[in-house]
C-alpha cells in the first residue's frame, strides 16, 4: 500500500513537472541550443540538435496522448461502472484513469484494485461483469500508445516491464518514450552504416 501510494505520488509529481517543462519548452531549448554551440564541433552539433528535438517531440507527444486516453478512459469507464449501479463508480473510474498514465500495466494494475473493491460493495457477480467491461476498453491502450509514437505494442509492453523493474512507477510512465528516442538512434545509426 504504501509503495502504491508512494508511486502514484511520484507519478503526480512527474506530471506536474512535465507540464512546467513544456510550458517553458522554447526557453529551455533556446538555451541547450546556444550551449550546443559552443561546446560541439558543427557536425556533432547537427546531430544533438536533430536528437534534442526529436526527444522533445516524442516526450510532448507521449503525455499529451497519455493524459488525453487517462481522461478519455476514466470518463467512459465511470459512466459504464455508473449504468452497471457500482459504488463508487466516479472515484473508480478516475483511478482507473489515472493508473492509465501508466500504459499496460497500469490498466491491469487498476482493474485488478476495481475488480477488489467492487466484490465488497456489490458482489462478486457485479465485480466479474465490471471486470469484463473495464478490460476490454483497457485493451486498445497499448495500441494507442504504440500508434502515437510509431512503435509497436510489444516494444511499449516490453519497455514497461523493464522500466518498472528497475525503476518502479516512475520507470514504467518514462519507459516507453525513452525506448522510442532509443530506437530512432539506432535505426539512424543502422542507416548511415548501410550508407
Amino acid at each position: 500500500a504504501i509503495n502504491v501510494v508512494t508511486g502514484v505520488f511520484d507519478l503526480f509529481v512527474s506530471i506536474i513537472v512535465s507540464i512546467y517543462i513544456l510550458s517553458e519548452r522554447d526557453e529551455i531549448l533556446g538555451f541547450f541550443n546556444r550551449l550546443s554551440k559552443r561546446i560541439f564541433k558543427e557536425d556533432t552539433y547537427s546531430n544533438v540538435e536533430k536528437y534534442f528535438y526529436e526527444t522533445n517531440n516524442v516526450f510532448f507527444r507521449f503525455i499529451s496522448r497519455q493524459l488525453l486516453d487517462g481522461m478519455v478512459v476514466g470518463i467512459i469507464t465511470s459512466i459504464a461502472m455508473k449504468i452497471m449501479g457500482i459504488q463508487y463508480a466516479v472515484l473508480l473510474g478516475f483511478m482507473i484513469g489515472l493508473f492509465n498514465l501508466i500504459p499496460y500495466f497500469g490498466a491491469i494494475i487498476a482493474v485488478i484494485i476495481a475488480g477488489i473493491i467492487t466484490i465488497f460493495t456489490g458482489g462478486l457477480d457485479q465485480a466479474i461483469w465490471m471486470v469484463i467491461i473495464v478490460t476490454i476498453l483497457q485493451l486498445i491502450n497499448p495500441k494507442i500508445t504504440g500508434d502515437s509514437l510509431k512503435i509497436s505494442p510489444l516494444l511499449v509492453i516490453f519497455a514497461v516491464t523493464v522500466g518498472g523493474a528497475y525503476f518502479g512507477v516512475l520507470g514504467m510512465f518514462l519507459a516507453v518514450p525513452i525506448a522510442t528516442v532509443i530506437k530512432i538512434i539506432l535505426e539512424d545509426y543502422i542507416k548511415n552504416v548501410n550508407a
